[in-house]
């Protein structure tokens, strides 16, 4: 592990960072992998919330709940300028509102391919916050699809992707990040997920130009930072950052042509969902993310400041190697003393190069020590997907407050149609797995993992979630 981190980080360091660049037009000849604008009452349901996140097109009178549940309404308890409830088709995706000491997050957990590269586009709001500063940010991430993604890594500045041992304590229980972490992008508004204080990047060759200690100010504000593979408590490298300094001399200034939060301080009572999203519209950030095929795989990251200049490229780096053959995904936010509305809207996943269908169903080959992570092909098209339609069975074992509780195997059916409003649309995936032994599929991973280990890590009622888990690494079958 810890000489995979120091590969990754040695890429990292002659990366070019390309801040303010106009991005280049793009020619479209990819698959459509996800599609889901989260404006509507329901989402597909292939989403998991965890924590706060809500759809504010449905009715208010969610309750935050802890561990992953289905997308419902926001609470009514609203705290900031939030969007209205009830506003489909005027909806959005909200991680958090203003309240202190919010986690929110979605996670996808079906397996989406990796082979022919993707790009990832999406619309972003942080704005509102009811404290002197803004906080924290919102980060998207990418992890092995061959480990489930059953919670977010660590909330504040790792921005739910990360590890993080709070305040720095030994005392306080070391948080692990996302399970089989690959790349997480931090749209940070605050800027702590920069710096390396709380055990960020534990294990790592390369720290980040802001080192360890706490810092105040934040040490990265405004500022698009990525972080790499991980697993549990080690990993997660600074990678690369918006600013134009990575010497260990602070200052650290973003090279952000324009701001990550917008200006709207106030949304008031009485206002229609249609009128909401005008107010919010100058506040809208588009984000663009891509990892280009092998070989030599590049990620760039774009955003649309909604200035009128379009995308502008604002970073471009190696990616770290190898790529999962698969990734799942999700979104995080969080507030804590400080706070910000967080919201997601318009989400498109897509290879960049075009997927073939699959012409046979392979198996996958388990070894007697592992299991096996199947090599996976193409999206089927949608004149065959009832065809193709299969169950996936996990069978998991989960510690809540040190009480054993072991869950019956489940056969989950990834079929959004069947629980999906009448007229939404979303774009199923269908994965299916290559002949391998498991050792073949797990030779030069970057995070390497037993097929179920036990972590503990028990997290302080104030971040809201109790993180005792087991991971569990799967054989990917057909998904949809």
């Amino acid at each position: 592990m810890a000489a995979a981190l120091a590969v990754f980080g040695a890429a990292a360091a002659s990366a070019p960072s390309l801040a303010g660049e106009p991005a280049r037009a793009i020619r479209r000849t990819g698959t459509v992998l996800v599609s889901e604008t989260f404006t509507r009452a329901t989402a597909d349901p292939r989403f998991r919330a965890f924590g706060a996140a809500c759809l504010t097109g449905a009715p208010r009178g969610g309750v935050p709940a802890p561990g992953l549940h289905p997308l419902q309404g926001c609470r009514s308890d609203l705290e900031g300028p939030v969007p209205p409830g009830s506003a489909a088709p005027f909806g959005y995706l909200q991680l958090t509102d203003a309240h202190n000491d919010q986690v929110g997050a979605v996670l996808f957990d079906p397996p989406i391919p990796s082979a022919q590269g993707l790009e990832v586009t999406f619309e972003q709001w942080q704005y509102g916050n009811t404290s002197a500063v803004p906080a924290d940010g919102i980060s998207f991430f990418l992890t092995d699809g061959s480990v489930e993604l059953t919670e977010p890594g660590a909330f504040g500045g790792s921005l739910g992707y990360a590890q993080k041992l709070p305040d720095d304590d030994p005392d306080n229980p070391f948080l692990p990040g996302a399970a089989g972490g690959y790349l997480g992008i931090g749209l940070d508004v605050l800027g702590n997920y920069f710096g390396d204080w709380e055990r960020r990047g534990n294990g790592c060759e390369r720290r980040s130009p802001a080192g360890t200690i706490f810092r105040i100010p934040a040490p990265g504000p405004n500022m698009v930072t990525v972080r790499g593979p991980g697993d549990d408590t080690v990993g997660y490298c600074f990678l690369a950052a918006t600013t134009s300094n990575l010497s260990t001399t602070p200052p650290w200034p973003s090279t952000l042509p324009g701001q990550l939060q917008g200006t709207p301080t106030s949304i008031p009572p009485g206002t229609t969902p249609e009128q909401a999203q005008a107010l919010l519209e100058p506040s809208k950030r588009t984000v663009r993310v891509r990892i280009t095929p092998a070989p030599d795989p590049v990620v760039t990251v774009d955003v649309d400041f909604n200035d009128g200049a379009g995308f502008r490229q604002v970073l471009s780096f190696p990616a770290p190697e190898p790529v999962p053959d698969a990734y799942s995904f999700g979104f995080a936010a969080s507030t804590g003393l400080f706070t910000d509305v967080h919201l997601i809207r318009n989400l498109t996943i897509s290879s960049i190069l075009p997927i073939p269908s699959p012409t046979a169903t392979p198996t996958a080959t388990v070894s007697p020590s592992r299991t096996a992570s199947p090599t996976p092909p193409a999206p089927v098209p949608p004149a065959t997907q009832e065809d193709a339609a299969t169950t996936s069975t996990r069978t998991a074992t989960s510690q809540r407050d040190d009480t054993l509780v072991t869950k019956k195997a489940m056969n989950v059916s990834i079929d959004g149609a069947a629980n999906h409003q009448a007229g939404e649309n979303f774009a199923p995936i269908i994965v299916t797995g290559g002949t391998h032994t498991g050792d073949a599929v797990q030779k030069g991973r970057a995070v390497h993992r037993t097929p179920i280990r036990t972590r503990h890590a028990h997290t302080a009622a104030a971040h809201g979630k109790d993180r005792d888990r087991i991971t569990h690494r799967r054989p990917r079958e057909r998904l949809r």
